[in-house]
């Protein structure tokens, strides 16, 4: 049996992108609400367009993720939502999509490598679709004219920077109603994994010359145990004409080489083909070299001073993954460090937020509220797990007076003894025992933990008593984001 072995010259020399990694987010938490027969406003949603300006984005998209968050709607349908990009780009995301299938809460996403499309005639369920057109009608203005794209692809190399506009529009004017809360565009940022291999092949003393076939295993340890199994791999590869045992050859193990751990390459020699394999002992262990595709730790990175991730950081003082980062003061991974300067680097980089929501139909209950007393609407109450940063409520109560007029204040407050809580909003009325819906929206700081959430409500005018009966509702969508 031939004795192998192997020199390398070089090796994690950075080729091609390859694989999809972290994602640079930009969020916008405006409600967009198309109210029941809104002939008044042509179907038109109450913010038409919602925008997002992009700062610091990639200047070539390479990916892009649209997601609504929490749609509702009676007759999605008659649903459209419209993507306008910076240069003016449009494509129509949904359209004439669940016929008259009710949804409620469910968070979509649109990005063009996802597995399938909106469906026309059964209920919209939460997930990632293609941008889907079974309506393409002309949405009013101030949205722009047809022709609509239907695919995201129309963005990809193109510059992410500038105004992101999103037009959602009702297009029959019937009791159906319907609202979007909030909204998000993500650019993946692409990770390379593909590196170049170069060694010397040799048969004991001897270089190889001729044919062999080469097999590449990727390791977690130097030496092989029985727990040791491959973490990626075999990659098998057919070498012709060498001479004097040089090779050069491409590898792409995918994400595993982007790990914090260490890793061991094991190559097997077959030459001439067909002769049997041979193991090359020892295993080469793959270093960072100065064009790397990975990189255990980076020593110093600029523009994220305290960051979790930092897609893209020229100097990041304090960064647990630095995904392109130049000098990273405190980084535990920088899984692409570059010897240069870097272009294009993001200063805001977003968590994607937490959403909660909550339904209820009321037990009849009668609160005989005075001018100085707030009193707690306990069928409201619920507990949630809260990341520290804001809370963004969006809610909607019906209930009943006794005695009018009376004006009311509602209050949204998280946490314990000491609840925060944004300022009241204010509903009147004027009729006895009518049944009204008042809704609003609470932008409110929370810090991190497990609170209860609740709604209390205090009289400012008259005598009435606040009541609610069966049949009467509550709801509220929750959306955290990340400071």
């Amino acid at each position: 049996m031939p004795r192998f072995a192997s020199m390398v010259l070089g090796a994690l020399i950075a080729l091609a992108a390859t694989l999809h990694a972290d994602a640079q987010t930009y969020v916008s938490t405006d409600q967009l609400v198309i109210p029941s027969n809104a002939t008044s406003v042509g179907g038109r949603a109450s913010v038409y367009p919602s925008t997002i300006t992009v700062t610091d984005g990639p200047a070539k998209i390479q990916d892009i993720t649209v997601t609504l968050f929490n749609v509702g709607h009676w007759f999605p349908s008659e649903l459209h939502a419209l993507l306008v990009g910076p240069q003016g780009q449009k494509v129509l995301l949904m359209g004439g999509c669940g016929r008259t299938r009710s949804i409620a809460f469910t968070t979509v996403s649109f990005n063009q490598l996802a597995a399938g499309f909106l469906p026309q005639s059964t209920q919209i369920l939460p997930g990632t679709y293609k941008p889907t057109q079974f309506s393409s009608a002309q949405l009013p203005s101030p949205a722009p004219t047809k022709p609509y794209g239907d695919s995201l692809n129309t963005f990809l190399g193109t510059d992410a920077n500038g105004a992101w506009s999103l037009y959602v529009w009702d297009s029959v004017d019937d009791p159906g109603s319907g609202e979007v809360n909030g909204w998000s565009i993500s650019f993946t940022l692409q990770t390379q994994t593909s590196f170049t291999y170069q060694g010397v092949l040799m048969d004991g003393n001897a270089p190889i010359n001729g044919d062999a076939n080469v097999r590449f295993t990727l390791h977690g340890g130097a030496v092989s145990s029985v727990a040791d199994q491959p973490l990626a791999g075999p990659i098998t590869r057919s070498l012709s004409g060498i001479e004097r045992g040089l090779f050069t050859t491409d590898l792409n193990f995918g994400a595993v080489v982007l790990e914090h751990r260490e890793l061991w390459l094991e190559m097997q020699v077959e030459s001439p083909p067909g002769s049997g394999y041979s193991t090359i002992a020892p295993r080469t262990r793959l270093a960072i070299v100065p064009v790397a595709g990975r990189a255990l730790i980076a020593d110093t990175a600029t523009i994220a001073t305290t960051a979790t991730t930092a897609l893209s950081a020229t100097n990041a003082t304090a960064a647990t993954t630095a995904t392109t980062a130049t000098t990273a003061t405190t980084a535990g991974t920088a899984n692409a460090v570059p010897w240069t300067g870097i272009t294009n680097v993001p200063i805001t980089v977003s968590t994607p937020p937490r959403v909660f929501s909550f339904a209820d139909s009321s037990t009849s209950v009668v609160y005989p509220f005075s001018s100085d007393n707030s009193r707690f609407i306990n069928h409201t109450a619920q507990v949630f797990d809260f990341q520290e940063g804001i809370a963004v409520v969006h809610f909607s109560l019906s209930g009943y007076t006794d005695s009018v007029p009376s004006i009311f204040e509602i209050k949204c407050s998280i946490g314990g003894f000491a609840p925060v809580s944004g300022p009241p909003i204010r509903f009147t009325f004027n009729e006895f025992e009518e049944h009204k819906t008042v809704s609003g929206k609470f932008v409110i700081p929370v810090p991190a933990g497990v609170w209860e959430m609740y709604f209390s409500a205090k009289r400012t005018l008259g005598s009435g008593s606040l009541g609610f009966n069966t049949g009467d509702t509550i709801t509220y969508t929750v959306v955290n984001y990340r400071q």
